[in-house]
């Protein structure tokens, strides 16, 4: 049998020491803070269960179970909450000496998450889902993704959303709800249609009871453009209730 190859060996090298984080300059790109239920990591870390105080990677793919919650804090201060029954991709992370990021990417890729900037400058920030691209202007937003479609409510700062054809909108703060449907465009359901869907697919807006202290926000400007939905709507605008967010 012939010598293994260089590649080979270095995997097999790889697979035997990553998850100290420290092999070939493997550090960690941030670490979990809290993790409620079942949360699984898998990267350049290794596959692993991931726990509080469990490194992240850049390449890192998490995904929580139905009542999984992960709340991790990245090395500029970047914190990202990964909801329940969601899949969310670290894609790029890359640091400068001062531990600030020259560019943060991540794949929002199914499910529930809040993203709060950290101290890294406004342009390095780029969060996709399967129909909308976010570039957030030092921001708290919380964000809904699904390959029917993608939302998203700005609770502090602002952004750009941009769709798959590259129509893009400014996003404005004060919890006004943006949609990207699979079909393109972004929308800006209002009334009734807004407060179904604010309830069904944000959950940290509704309640952040299981959120650590530094990974909550500000949410009265949700409650603010609810306000005028306090009432019961009118029978005909009952509607068919929206299925919780999946």
């Amino acid at each position: 049998m012939g010598m293994p190859s260089f590649r080979s060996y270095v995997l097999s090298l790889l697979a035997s020491t990553c998850l100290t984080g420290h092999a070939f300059g493997l550090d960690p790109s941030g670490s979990a803070v809290s993790v409620d239920r079942l949360t699984n990591a898998s990267g350049p870390g290794g596959a692993r269960v991931l726990e509080s105080s469990g490194p992240v990677f850049m390449g890192d793919e998490i995904v929580t179970d139905p009542n999984g919650l992960a709340q991790i804090r990245f090395i500029d201060d970047t914190k990202i909450v990964v909801g329940p029954n969601s899949r969310l991709v670290v894609d790029t992370f890359v640091f400068n000496p001062d531990n600030t990021a020259r560019q943060v990417t991540v794949d929002a890729v199914k499910g529930v998450f809040r993203f709060i900037s950290g101290n890294s400058p406004n342009e390095a920030y780029s969060i996709r889902t399967p129909t909308m691209t976010i570039g957030i202007r030092g921001t708290t937003l919380d964000v809904h993704a699904h390959g029917a479609g993608s939302r998203v409510v700005f609770l502090e700062g602002s952004g750009e959303g941009c769709d798959a054809n590259n129509f893009c909108i400014d996003l404005q703060s004060g919890c006004r709800l943006y949609l990207a449907p699979f079909t393109g465009g972004i929308e800006t359901p209002e009334g009734l249609d807004r407060r179904l869907q604010m309830s069904a697919y944000f959950p940290f807006v509704e309640s952040q009871f299981n959120l650590e202290p530094e990974f909550r926000a500000n949410t009265a400007s949700c409650e603010v453009a609810d306000r005028r939905l306090t009432d019961d709507p009118p029978e005909s605008d009952q509607g068919t209730a929206i299925p919780p967010y999946q």
